[in-house]
């Protein structure tokens, strides 16, 4: 795990309890500010996964990996070179 999924995993927790304090107290801001920091915390996290399995991908394949970055920069140098 990664500081990206640590941060994501807690913004999620604390979201959640922001808006379960919100639902109690009948808060309907604090509700909504929970909802946004916990969606916020479990993009964080799924970045963090992402990330991860990026790195997993290129240590285990690094030929594959250089491969698809010169295929992405060939491509991306045609594009650029139009304009």
């Amino acid at each position: 795990m990664n500081t990206d999924q640590l941060e994501g995993e807690s913004r999620n927790l604390a979201g959640r309890a922001q808006q379960a304090f919100g639902e109690a107290t009948d808060d309907h801001s604090v509700q909504t500010e929970g909802r946004v920091r916990s969606a916020a915390g479990r993009a964080q996290a799924q970045y963090g996964e992402a990330m991860e399995n990026a790195r997993e991908y290129t240590a285990d394949r690094p030929f594959n990996a250089l491969a698809i970055a010169a295929g992405v920069g060939f491509v991306f140098g045609l594009l650029v070179g139009r304009s």
